[in-house]
């Protein structure tokens, strides 16, 4: 079997960040990276994990998607970091993650973000998908990993494909937690449409039968019938939902039940600034035998 990411994979890539209108494969590309700040080793027997949806830098109020509406400034970055630092995760799956978009105002939105809250990060974009009407640009969304331990490779793999505009991948970032433990964390977001969701959680559960290390699966299930209908979807991967009663809905935290077990959960939706119209979800993992 493969493992997440093989050694010499690493391609950090020295991107462009200007709204040009150069000519660009949209059909093909998908802008991937990673970058450690940090190297140091952790002892750490409980991993403090979270999932988020953040609307693409866009507080849940303004509409990301109307060409005419600026977001993704350095307010927004603040009040993500904030409620990231509240829970103090230590690894951090994000969706809706804006790269280089017309209407962000910080087009290396991933890169400011990880820089405030001083953690390693990992971005793969699901294609080029800008707000309506201004096709062609170099605008990218996607998911990102940000983390407290090294990153030692990334794998980012198109599930599900509509056209052009329409594609969804899962980010999986290899992580060294210690000298002796290392784990696959993945970020997914699923389209709402029945045919793209199947296909995407059954390319999702063939990517994660060629994973050696475990596995810490969290994202934007945009599942819309019963939670534990989506859980039982992943049981034969060996995966555990982290609670299916008290963390909000689509957004969910799935992990390898022989490697970890589930001590707390929390579920906290910004009613103040309304920074996402999603909740942040996060869990604390024991790692069994440590």
């Amino acid at each position: 079997m493969m493992r997440c990411c093989f050694y010499g994979f690493i391609s950090l890539m020295v991107l462009g960040l200007s709204c040009t209108k150069s000519p660009h494969d949209y059909e093909h590309h998908r802008t991937s990276y990673f970058r450690n700040i940090h190297n140091g080793s952790h002892n750490d027997s409980i991993l403090v994990c979270a999932t988020f949806n953040i609307q693409l830098g866009f507080p849940a109020t303004k509409n990301p998607w109307d060409k005419n509406i600026s977001g993704a400034d350095d307010l927004q970055i603040e009040r993500i970091a904030y409620m990231i630092r509240q829970v103090d995760a230590d690894i951090v799956a994000l969706q809706e993650v804006p790269r280089n978009r017309y209407n962000a105002v910080i087009k290396d939105f991933i890169e400011k973000l990880a820089t405030r809250l001083d953690m390693n990060y990992a971005f793969g974009a699901h294609g080029y998908n800008d707000p309506e009407g201004i096709y062609p640009v170099h605008g990218e969304w996607g998911n990102a990993i940000l983390s407290k331990y090294r990153i030692v490779g990334i794998e980012n793999t198109e599930v599900s494909y509509v056209d052009q505009w329409q594609k969804r991948s899962i980010l999986c970032a290899l992580l060294e937690i210690n000298d002796s433990f290392r784990l696959n964390a993945i970020s997914y977001h699923y389209d709402n449409g029945l045919g793209e969701m199947n296909e995407a959680i059954g390319n999702t559960k063939l990517y994660l039968i060629r994973l050696n290390d475990p596995v810490v699966l969290m994202g934007d299930s945009n599942y819309q019938w019963d939670v534990k209908d989506f859980y039982a979807e992943f049981e034969s991967e060996g995966l555990a939902d982290a609670d299916s009663t008290t963390l909000t809905g689509i957004d969910r935290i799935l992990f390898t039940k022989n490697t970890f077990h589930c001590i707390q959960v929390l579920s906290w939706y910004d009613t103040i600034n309304y920074t996402s119209d999603h909740p942040l979800n996060s869990c604390r993992l024991k790692i069994a035998g440590q």
